[in-house]
Formats: structure tokens, C-alpha cells, sequence
């Protein structure tokens, strides 16, 4: 029946709707079946029990302060809350947002006052607070021009943060600014330096310092030698339009000499020997920082190579530092970034499967191999024994036992494991158990021996190692082994002393190959076959052999056993093999006796080629005009004649002002007049 609403007047005796419920029949539990009632009141106690459960209230540390498990709740609830705030906080600081940052670190030392990291963090916010003003300052620097201030606020961030992005992108600007103006400054002192100018001569047993003399005096080369060069020094050269730098050099290579620049236009000369060397020969001390190589092979290689004496390798922070000349350090820069690549590494997808079938089987009857019959115990003569009927006998033993067994067993063991490896480093893989052997050792002493139990552990289940190899061309080569063991027995002995030895049976599978595969091949290796079948019966003499009726006199036991591994590979490479550069693949590294980056080379000396064309009859009027030396070209000439003929000669073999490789050359300065030939 459903209940009515009556439209009339309020409860409070006012008009209105009412919703005052109507009087209703009241329900009779008995006019309702048995199995509708016990639904209800199985509702009704579900509903309570709901009810209960969400009136349940969740213990805290307020409610309950010594219960330990409320306080390990509530410190890992709070340290989350404080690694979630750090973590933003960070990750503000990353994006410069300075302000919100340390709002998040004030967050969670109000949680934690005592937090390491929150201290650390927000010394970290103010250190990048002040270096984002002080790079800010740099960058109005290099937009002035001021490269050289920018570069010390910058150096000042990176000594405290050398991890400062912006700091390490300025600084990287910085240093190409400063590369393009040293070599617009070098490329200025080239053209004024007076080592390019172009000269032609043809001395033949010329003495090496009147050569020089000659030199100096047209060309304005100032030159200093050592007491310990040689008077008696000759030269035979002919070279046209070849610079004064090569040239000189050539003329020191011939003579065992070396020279020091001292200024654009000044040389000293000195022998070169290795006491000379040491003492005018200026070097350089040089740190190289390794990424990829280790710094033992780079000592090793400069040590071989470049005969480096004076190499110092910290194996702690993979550095090599040398101190040797200019040249030898160039030369080491360039093989060192040759060797320091970074190594190529693959990922290796292993699946090992193991696929095992066995099959036993036992039918047949069982007899007994013996038994036994026994006279009464009454029957203790001979004639109780002769006698005795043949019934009187005890019999035992004869019991037979009927076998119906089949069991089949199937196996399979898959092992699907990935491991990263680096080229031509080994990678191990094991997959398995390692048990425990037990053995005893006696040592003697003079009250008997005393026997001592050792335990060492045997690995048994898959082992594999692989050694990979990435080529050039994309390949991969793979040294591989694998071994798949398992216990077949357990053998386990005893000694007097109470002391027990347990060892085990081991059977193993192993196979060792190299492959070359493609990038991402797969290579699936099969045939580790092991097939067992084993068969074993047990009869009775005579019965067991009779051909049909033999089965009824005999035991028949069967074990077939097969085991099949299957190995798959598939490798990946992840960093392919990087070739040096191009330019660090060959360098020039001089000669056995002396380093030097460049190679020793005669190359002729361009004519400007803004410079106006000359006609042959200005080209004529404006060389100097030179009278005949006798001996200029051949020998036999020396003294103040010989003097004079190398500084006609040389006179004769520069060029026109006008024709200079860098433009116009100022004239040298003369204090004295030209030596006048011999002969007048």
C-alpha cells in the first residue's frame, strides 16, 4: 500500500500541502516467505556493516603518540610532502623563477626546520640569484665590446658554479671571441712582420754568419748567436721568392742549429742540443682533460710517440698534464683528441629457452628376488625332519607387487634478460641458483687432528658472456659463451667425527662462438640437444623370457629424457663508433730529433694582388741596381769580399717594395752605406 499525502492544511496549522504521512496497515512478517525475509535481514546487516565501516575513524599521531607505526606513517607522510616541495622548488630554480622557489623551500623548513637539503637548496637559490646579476652585467659588457671585463665576471660564476649553464654558454662565446681577435692580431703581425717577406738567393759554401750578415742588412732581420756556434759553419742554397722564415729555417736544419724569436724582427741562433735546449728553449705546461679515454693509454702513447718526458697522469680525475714546447703541445692536443672518443655501446636482447620432456614408465609385476622357508621350531631332529610333511614349511618373501605407473613431465625455462655493454668489454649474464658444497679439511696438532667444515657456493643454471664489437659500418661483432648446468646427483659422506661432506654432480652444456651481426639482427642459436632413454627390466629367470607370458613373470622400467636450449640475440647499438675528426686523424709532428706542428716546407711567397702591374721597364728602373759580384753564386770568395758579395747578392734577390706579399714594406732603416763589391 503507498502512502498518501494530504493537500490541506500545515502541521503548524497553517494552509498549505502537507507531507504528514498517512496511517498505514502494519506488515506482517508472516505473510512474507521464508526466503524474501532472510534477504532483507541479510541487506539490513550489510548496510550496518557499511555503516560501521565508514564511521571508522583513521588513527594520528594526535590520538595515539607512542604508537610506532603512527609515527612511521606520519614522518613518511611528512618527508614526501617535503621532497615534493624541494623538487618544484628546484626545478623553479632551473627556470630562474628565484621568488616561487624560495617560497617552496620556506614551505618545507616550516615542516622540517632541521632539513640538510632545504638549507642546501636555498643557499643554492641565492648563489644563482647573484650570478643570474652578475651575468646579466657581463652581457651589457660583450654588447659594449668590453670582452675582456666580461670574461672575469663570467670566470668569477664558473669558479663558484662550474655547472652554471649560462655562465658555461657565455664563456663559450667568450672564448670564440677572443680566437677570432688573436688570430686578427696574429694575422696583422704576420703582414707586418718582416719573416714573410719574399727572398731569393743562391749561396753555394757560404759561410753560415756572413749569410746572416747579408740577410740582416737588407732585410732588417736582426740576428743574435750563441758563443757556441761554430765559425767555420757553410750553407749551399738556391731559393727564389721563398719566404725569409722558410728560409731561415732550412738554413739552421742544414747546420744543426735552432733559432728563438725574440720579437717580430729579432732572432737568436743557438746549437741544437739538448743542453741548449734546456737552457733558452721556453715550454709550456698543459692539463688535458679526459672524458672517455683512460689517462694510463694517453701517457703511454705520448711517451712512444712524441717522446715526452715530462708527463704526469692523475688517475683520480683522468687527467694528463705535460710540460714540454709549444709545437709538442699542439702536436699532443691534436692526438688526444683523436684518441679521446667516446666508446660505442650496445644493447644486448637475450632469450635463453630451455625445453625439457621426460617421460618414465613402470609396468609389470614385481617379484621377489629371494625367499626364505623355515621348519617349525618343534622339528629340531632328524627323524621330526624326515617326517615332516611338506605343508609344515614356513614360507616368507613371496609377496609380488603389480606396478602401473606413466608419468610425463614437460619443462620450460625462458630467460629473456637485456644488458647494455661497452665495445670489446665482457658482459655476464646468470640465471640461476647457487649451492652450497660442503667439505671438511683436518689439520694435525699434537692432541689429534682437528677437522674444521668449509662451505663454498657453485654457481648452476645459465651463464652466458658476451663481448661485443661495433665496426664502422654499422656491425657488430660478438664473442659469445654459453653454459647450461643443473645437478643430476647429490653425493654426501660422513667421517668419524661427526662431520658431513656434500658435493654434487653436475652436468653442463657449453657452447663458445663468434659472430658478426647487423644492427638489430637476430641470431637464434640451436642444437644444444641432450636425449637420454634409458630401460630397465627385471624378470624371472626362465618365465620372464617367455614371449608373450614373459610379461606376466616381469618388471619393465622406461626413462626417456630430452632437453633442448634455444638461444636468441638480438643486438642493438646505442652510441655508434665516432671517427676522429679529419684534421686529428694525420698531423705533422717534425722530425725524430725535434717536434714541430707543421712541416718544414719552401712555399713561394704570393705576389699582392691589389698591388698595380708593373711594366718591365718600371719593374727595371725601380729594382736596385747591382754590379757584378764575383763569387756571389759559386764559392771560393771570403773576408770582407765575401761579405760584400752575399750583400749584393741578397740585394739583388729582394724584391720591389711595391710586390710585397702584405702590401707595401717600410724600407729598412740603413745607419751605415752599402758595402761597396770587391774589386771597386
Amino acid at each position: 500500500m503507498k502512502p498518501s499525502r494530504t493537500q490541506g492544511a500545515r502541521r503548524d496549522g497553517s494552509g498549505g500541502p502537507s507531507t504528514r504521512l498517512l496511517p498505514v496497515t502494519p506488515f506482517d512478517s508472516r505473510c512474507m516467505p521464508a526466503s524474501r525475509i532472510a534477504t532483507k535481514r541479510a541487506l539490513a546487516i550489510a548496510v550496518a556493516v557499511l555503516a560501521c565501516g565508514g564511521c571508522a575513524h583513521v588513527p594520528n599521531l594526535h590520538d595515539d603518540p607512542t604508537n610506532a607505526q603512527v609515527k612511521i606513517d606520519a614522518m613518511h607522510d611528512r618527508d614526501a610532502e617535503i621532497n615534493q616541495l624541494l623538487d618544484n622548488a628546484d626545478r623553479l630554480r632551473q627556470e630562474s623563477q628565484f621568488d616561487a622557489a624560495a617560497r617552496s623551500v620556506y614551505m618545507a623548513t616550516e615542516l622540517d626546520p632541521a632539513s640538510e637539503r632545504a638549507r642546501k637548496l636555498g643557499a643554492m637559490i641565492e648563489q644563482d640569484r647573484k650570478h643570474l646579476g652578475i651575468l646579466q652585467e657581463a652581457d651589457r659588457m660583450m654588447q659594449r665590446g668590453s670582452y675582456a671585463q666580461a670574461a672575469d665576471r663570467v670566470h668569477r660564476v664558473l669558479v663558484e658554479n662550474p655547472a652554471n649553464a649560462m655562465a658555461q654558454r657565455m664563456q663559450r662565446e667568450l672564448d670564440e671571441k677572443r680566437r677570432q681577435q688573436h688570430a686578427e692580431r696574429d694575422d696583422k703581425l704576420a703582414a707586418s712582420s718582416i719573416m714573410r717577406t719574399p727572398v731569393s738567393l743562391q749561396f753555394r759554401d757560404a759561410n753560415v754568419r756572413m749569410v746572416f750578415e747579408a740577410l740582416s742588412r737588407t732585410s732588417g732581420l736582426n740576428v743574435i748567436f750563441d758563443r757556441d756556434v761554430r765559425a767555420d759553419l757553410k750553407t749551399t742554397i738556391f731559393v727564389q721568392n721563398a719566404s725569409l722564415q722558410d728560409t731561415v729555417d732550412m738554413i739552421l736544419l742544414q747546420n744543426q742549429l735552432d733559432k728563438k724569436q725574440m720579437n717580430a724582427n729579432t732572432l737568436f741562433i743557438y746549437p741544437a742540443t739538448p743542453a741548449k735546449e734546456l737552457e733558452y728553449q721556453e715550454l709550456k705546461v698543459r692539463t688535458f682533460q679526459l672524458s672517455n679515454v683512460d689517462a694510463k693509454q694517453i701517457q703511454s702513447l705520448l711517451k712512444n710517440l712524441l717522446k715526452v718526458k715530462e708527463v704526469v697522469i692523475d688517475e683520480r680525475a683522468n687527467t694528463v698534464t705535460i710540460r714540454g714546447t709549444p709545437d709538442m703541445i699542439k702536436v699532443a692536443d691534436e692526438m688526444i683528441a683523436a684518441q679521446d672518443l667516446p666508446e660505442p655501446e650496445v644493447m644486448l636482447e637475450v632469450e635463453v629457452l630451455e625445453v625439457s620432456h621426460e617421460r618414465m614408465s613402470q609396468l609389470g609385476i614385481n617379484w621377489p628376488n629371494t625367499f626364505t622357508a623355515s621348519t617349525p621350531s618343534t622339528a629340531n631332529t632328524w627323524g621330526a625332519l624326515h617326517h615332516l610333511p611338506v605343508n609344515a614349511l614356513n614360507v616368507s618373501g613371496l609377496s609380488a607387487t603389480a606396478d602401473f605407473k606413466l608419468t610425463d613431465t614437460d619443462a620450460n625455462l625462458l630467460a629473456s634478460p637485456r644488458i647494455r655493454a661497452r665495445n670489446k668489454e665482457k658482459a655476464r649474464i646468470m640465471i640461476g641458483d647457487k649451492v652450497p658444497v660442503i667439505s671438511s679439511s683436518s689439520t694435525p696438532s699434537t692432541s689429534g687432528p682437528s677437522f674444521t667444515q668449509m662451505i663454498q657456493y657453485l654457481d648452476v643454471g645459465i651463464k652466458l658472456e658476451v663481448e661485443p664489437q661495433v665496426y664502422r659500418d654499422g656491425d657488430v661483432g660478438i664473442k659469445l659463451n654459453l653454459e647450461v648446468s643443473n645437478i643430476t646427483n647429490t653425493i654426501q659422506s660422513g667421517n668419524s667425527q661427526g662431520l658431513s661432506s656434500l658435493a654434487y654432480q653436475i652436468g653442463t652444456r657449453s657452447a663458445s662462438t663468434s659472430l658478426r651481426l647487423r644492427d638489430g639482427e637476430t641470431q637464434i642459436m640451436g642444437g644444444l640437444i641432450s636425449d637420454e632413454d634409458r630401460r630397465n627390466a627385471n624378470k624371472v629367470p626362465g618365465l620372464g623370457q617367455l614371449p608373450l607370458l614373459g610379461r606376466l613373470f616381469s618388471d619393465h622400467e622406461g626413462d626417456h629424457k630430452k632437453t633442448e636450449i634455444v638461444l636468441q640475440i638480438t643486438p642493438h647499438i646505442v652510441r655508434p663508433q665516432v671517427a676522429a675528426d679529419a684534421d686529428t686523424q694525420e698531423v705533422w709532428s717534425g722530425t725524430d730529433v725535434n717536434v714541430h706542428a707543421d712541416e718544414l716546407r719552401l712555399d713561394p711567397v704570393a705576389l699582392n694582388a691589389e698591388a698595380p702591374a708593373a711594366t718591365p721597364a718600371a719593374d727595371a728602373a725601380a729594382r736596385p741596381k747591382a754590379r757584378p759580384v764575383p763569387g756571389s753564386v759559386g764559392g771560393g770568395t771570403s773576408g770582407a769580399s765575401a761579405a760584400s758579395a752575399l750583400g749584393a747578392a741578397a740585394t739583388r734577390a729582394l724584391p720591389s717594395p711595391e710586390s710585397g706579399a702584405f702590401g707595401q714594406m717600410p724600407a729598412a732603416p740603413r745607419t751605415t752605406p752599402p758595402p761597396e763589391p770587391y774589386g771597386g
